[in-house]
Parts: structure tokens; C-alpha cells; sequence
């Protein structure tokens, strides 16, 4: 090894503050490779140079050219983001004003961008999910940013995770799996919980469309992106006016400076706010769900009376996803998520939890879900479907069942009652079987993400939720190792054919 070449950086710590430091590259004469602190640069047959990190997790991670930090401090910023739903602006601001500090030389290290923090938080977390994996990251080393550098790791690493990819997903203990003794024969029942989480992020303005959209500011993916130059009005297929989303249309002109001026009354309260020294949330007018405007157009008939009149709508904003869905199971261990587009729909549970379940082995006895007697109806009508989920109870949750579901509905009562299924109450404790409600708790934990997630493109979106859900559930496991549930993993034997 020889060519030392060498820079100055910040390395950034937990218990020393950030500090000058001196890194070193070397050269290897026989095959040409550069090596660095993490990674040695190598080029492939095409010429193309990767990052090959080393294996391990390392104590030092370089984020950026001229940043290091340390592992404990990349772990700080981890617990930070998934307990307490720290944003990375938030984040960067604690370090700089309480463990950043002048060195005794007078050195001060550049404060920390939220940027740093979201590519610390990215990188270490694909060092650790390639550590866990026994391979090696692989980063392209010419890119225009760190978050295009990652982008690809991060989406193989997010295919990875889809299904069944939770490190959790074969997970048991004594709150979701219970034993019953029946003409003296133990048998078991497992529980799982469905539900959906109304945080969501911009895609494509064609309902249902999962393409990504080439910015986070885009209304269209590229397929569609052609409708960029058509009228926002709906039914209205007339050319938008420069710089305008709306056509030449009176009616039309009106409905979109309605929009800009619910938009212009926001910024001027938010900027007078500002003005005060008050924190303002970087939040748009969407963020008042002003996601469709409309008018009235009135129509005057020949002798000058005024008919009904009829709205005119239009969708100024970027649509959002429609949904998280989750499978929780009793104890709150996340087992599974996925992103809806268009809707909470029927189909889109099934090919969900198929996915989630791709074996019948692998379903629970019970499965909880607010819709389920509308579920249970779907899959009644497709014999593929009731194949699969044939041994598995569909049950509505205790609380929904009471407040969403009528007592007359005899199908729900009839297929969907937990009192139906007697090993789902404890007759002697007078108390459920199972803590149906755990989605909900676990939404209100994921709902909290909405401020940080919301400005995401897909990739960096699912990989953050995917990694904070992956933490949480490590937490929640040693919590029921703590109070003797224990927590374990399921042989794979046990959940597929």
C-alpha cells in the first residue's frame, strides 16, 4: 500500500464532542484499489468505481467526505428518531447546542445539518442490516448526493424487508400465542391484528398508480407525467394557461385563485408567527387537507331564473398514499407493513396479507379486523381466497364490533363475533383472550412519523418506516423478555409449506 493521502475532517462524538481528525487513504499497487476508513473504492469491468465496506460495523462511519461519527452517536440519533419521534432538524439542533463545544484549541467542528443526521441514520442502518446478513454494501462512489448514492442499497434493502422480511415476522409468546387443553389434547391459537394508519406521502395523481414520481413537487409519475398540461378541473381535458393548472375557463381561473388565496392566507399567519420567534412545522396548505377545491356554477335558464347549482371540482394538490397497513400482533410486535395508494379496499387487504401470509400454515388462528365481516364476504365469493384463509377466524375487534357494527347485521353477528369463538374470553378472569386493540395502539405510535415522512420520496419512505418499525419491535422484545413472556422465533418449519 503506499500514495497516503490525506484530509482534514470533524469527527463527530457522544461523550467527546466533535473534534479535528486527520483521515488517510492508501493505494494497493498490485489491483488498484484505494482504501479508506470503511470502504476500499474498486472498479468493475465496466470502469464503474464502487464503495466495497468492510465487513463488520464499524466504530467510526464516515457520513460525508469531511464528517465522521461515531457508532455510539449514530445509535443516540436511532433511539432518538424511533422512542421519542425526534425530526432530523430537531435532532441536529440538540447536538450542536449541547454536545458540540469549541475544542481547547479554539477549533469549532461545523454544526450538523439535518441532512447529516438523515444519511447517518440511513448509512448506519444498511451497515447494520448487511452486517446482520453476513454480506457486504456495496455504494456507487461517483454520485450527485448521498441520498442518490444510498438509493439503491436502500430499495434492494426495502425489497428485502417486503412480506416477510420483518426480523420479527416468526415471532411468539405467551400474549399472542395461548394454550388450551380439549378432550386432553393441547392445541394452540395464535392471534394476528390488521389495520390501516392514515400517514401517507406524495404519488402520482392517477388513483391507484404506485409509480414513483420523479420529485417530491410532481403531481404525475412518468408514465402519466403528460397530464402535467392538462386542466386540473375534473372531466376537463382543455390545456393549462403558462404557469397556471387550470385552463382558460372563467369558472375554472376562479376555482384555482380560490385555492392560491387559502394557500397565501396560511403562509401570511405562518410568517407573522415566525416574525414572533415561534417555531412553525414545515407544513403546507395541504396540510389543512385542502386536498379538492370547488365552486358553484350556476346555470341561468333563457327567462332568467337560476337553476341548481352545480360544483365544480378540481385537485390543486399532490395526492398522498392512502394508508399504511400493519400486522400487529397482541403483544404489539409489528409483523408486516404496507403501503396503500388508492384506498383501504378489500382487494388490496388480501393481496396484503397474502403476501404477509404467503402459506396457510403461516396465518394465525385469529386474525382481527375492523372490516372483517365485509372481508369475509370478499373471499366468500372467491374460492382461492377461501382456501387460504379457510382455517383462520376472522373476527372484529372488541371495540369496533360494538361502536362501527349494527346489531342487525346478521352476517357480521353470525361470522365475525368474538363471543362466537369461546377460547377468545377467559369465563374465570372475565377478560379477552387477546388485546384486540393493539393495532390501534400501534398506529397512534406510527402516526407520530406524519411531520418526518411526509416531504419522503418512495424509497427513503418505506426505508425509514420499515427501520424505525425493525427498532421498536427489538425494544418491544426485550421489554417481554424483561416480564418473562418469553419472546421467541418460530422454525420457519412451522410457517411454511
Amino acid at each position: 500500500l503506499w500514495d497516503p493521502r490525506r484530509s482534514l475532517a470533524a469527527l463527530y462524538t457522544l461523550g467527546r464532542g466533535a473534534m479535528p481528525v486527520v483521515i488517510t487513504s492508501l493505494r494497493c499497487t498490485a489491483c488498484g484499489s484505494t482504501f479508506h476508513i470503511n470502504y476500499f473504492c474498486q472498479a468493475d469491468d465496466d470502469g464503474t468505481q464502487w464503495r466495497v465496506y468492510y465487513d463488520g460495523l464499524p466504530s467510526i462511519v464516515r457520513v460525508r467526505h469531511h464528517a465522521l461519527f461515531e457508532d455510539k452517536l449514530c445509535q443516540l440519533f436511532r433511539a432518538l428518531t424511533v422512542h421519542s419521534h425526534s425530526s432530523m432538524t430537531a435532532t441536529s439542533r440538540v447536538y450542536n447546542s449541547t454536545l458540540s463545544a469549541e475544542t481547547s484549541s479554539g477549533w469549532q467542528a461545523p454544526h450538523l445539518q439535518p441532512k447529516d443526521i438523515a444519511n447517518a441514520f440511513d448509512l448506519y442502518s444498511l451497515l447494520l442490516h448487511h452486517h446482520e446478513q453476513q454480506t457486504r454494501l456495496r455504494l456507487p462512489d461517483s454520485a450527485p448526493t448521498e441520498v442518490d448514492r444510498l438509493a439503491t442499497a436502500m430499495q434492494d434493502r426495502n425489497h428485502f424487508m417486503a412480506g416477510t422480511g420483518q426480523e420479527q415476522w416468526a415471532h411468539a409468546c405467551e400474549l399472542c400465542r395461548k394454550y388450551f387443553l380439549h378432550n386432553g389434547q393441547e392445541y394452540t391459537l395464535s392471534c394476528a391484528i390488521t389495520d390501516g394508519v392514515s400517514i401517507g406521502r406524495p404519488c402520482c395523481a392517477i388513483h391507484n398508480c404506485p409509480n414513483p414520481l420523479p420529485s417530491n413537487r410532481a403531481h404525475y409519475c412518468h408514465v402519466h407525467t403528460t397530464l402535467e398540461s392538462i386542466c386540473a378541473v375534473e372531466g376537463c381535458d382543455r390545456l393549462v394557461q403558462g404557469g397556471k393548472r387550470t385552463c382558460d375557463l372563467d369558472q375554472h381561473i376562479r376555482l384555482e385563485s380560490n385555492y392560491r388565496a387559502i394557500g397565501q392566507s396560511f403562509n401570511l399567519l405562518k410568517t407573522r408567527l415566525q416574525l414572533e420567534g415561534v417555531e412553525v412545522e414545515a407544513v403546507e396548505v395541504e396540510a389543512a387537507e385542502v386536498e379538492a377545491a370547488e365552486v358553484e356554477a350556476a346555470e341561468v335558464e333563457a327567462h332568467g331564473m337560476q337553476k341548481k347549482a352545480a360544483k365544480i371540482k378540481a385537485r390543486f394538490a399532490r395526492r398522498r398514499t392512502h394508508n399504511e397497513q400493519l400486522v400487529v400482533r397482541p403483544c404489539g410486535i409489528i409483523l408486516a407493513r404496507g403501503t396503500f395508494y388508492g384506498a383501504e379496499a378489500l382487494g388490496s387487504v388480501a393481496d396484503f396479507l397474502k403476501t404477509v401470509f404467503p402459506a396457510r400454515c403461516s396465518l394465525p388462528d385469529v386474525l382481527f379486523y375492523d372490516n372483517n365481516c365485509n372481508f369475509h364476504r370478499y373471499i366468500a365469493d372467491r374460492p382461492r381466497l377461501q382456501e387460504h384463509f379457510q382455517d383462520t377466524a376472522l373476527v372484529v375487534d372488541i371495540f369496533h364490533f360494538k361502536s362501527k357494527h349494527s346489531e342487525n347485521d346478521l352476517y357480521c353477528n353470525r361470522h365475525c363475533n368474538a363471543l362466537a369463538y369461546p377460547e377468545l374470553f377467559d369465563e374465570e378472569k372475565k377478560t379477552w383472550t387477546f388485546n384486540s386493540s393493539a393495532c390501534e395502539q400501534t398506529n397512534a405510535w406510527l402516526n407520530n412519523f406524519q411531520p418526518i415522512v411526509r416531504e419522503m420520496l418512495p424509497v427513503r419512505y418505506e426505508f425509514f418506516l420499515d427501520e424505525v418499525i425493525k427498532e421498536r419491535n427489538r425494544h418491544l422484545v426485550n421489554e417481554l423478555q424483561k416480564r418473562g413472556h418469553m419472546p421467541h422465533l418460530l422454525p420457519a418449519s412451522e410457517l411454511m409449506d
